[in-house]
C-alpha cells in the first residue's frame, strides 16, 4: 500500500509544469537566494556567531543547487546558456562552501552581486516567454 502511494506521488511530480509555473518557481528561488545573501552579508558585518553564518551559507548553497538543477543541457538551443548559468551557480556555491568550511568571505560580495543581477533580470522577463 505504501509503495503504491509513493509511486502515485512520483507520477504526480513528473507532470510538466506550465511555463508560468516554472517562471514563478525560479523567481522564488532567485528571491530566496538574494534575500538570504543580504542577510548573510549583514551577519558577517556584525560579526554574528560562526554557526549562524555557516547555517545560512549552507542554506544559500542549497538554493543555488536547486537553481542548478533547473538547467537544461539536453536541448541544443539552451545548452550554452545553461553552461553559463552553471558557472554562476558554481561561483555562488563555492563561495558558500568557503564560508561554512573555512570562514573565508572574499567571494561573498561577488556572489551577492551575481544573485542580485539574476533576480533583477529574471523579474523583468515576462512569464509567457
Amino acid at each position: 500500500m505504501k509503495n503504491q502511494k509513493t509511486k502515485e506521488i512520483k507520477d504526480q511530480n513528473k507532470e510538466e509544469l506550465s511555463s508560468k509555473e516554472k517562471y514563478n518557481v525560479i523567481l522564488k528561488l532567485y528571491k530566496g537566494l538574494t534575500d538570504n545573501l543580504e542577510v548573510l552579508c549583514k551577519k558577517v558585518a556584525t560579526k554574528k556567531s560562526p554557526t549562524e553564518v555557516s547555517q545560512l551559507a549552507f542554506k544559500i548553497d542549497r538554493i543555488a543547487a536547486g537553481l542548478q538543477y533547473t538547467l537544461d543541457f539536453e536541448n541544443e538551443k539552451t545548452k550554452k546558456i545553461s553552461e553559463n548559468f552553471r558557472e554562476l551557480y558554481r561561483h555562488i556555491r563555492f563561495a558558500m562552501k568557503m564560508i561554512f568550511e573555512k570562514q573565508e568571505y572574499k567571494l561573498l560580495s561577488s556572489s551577492r552581486e551575481i544573485a542580485k543581477t539574476l533576480y533583477d533580470s529574471w523579474s523583468k522577463i515576462r512569464p509567457s516567454i
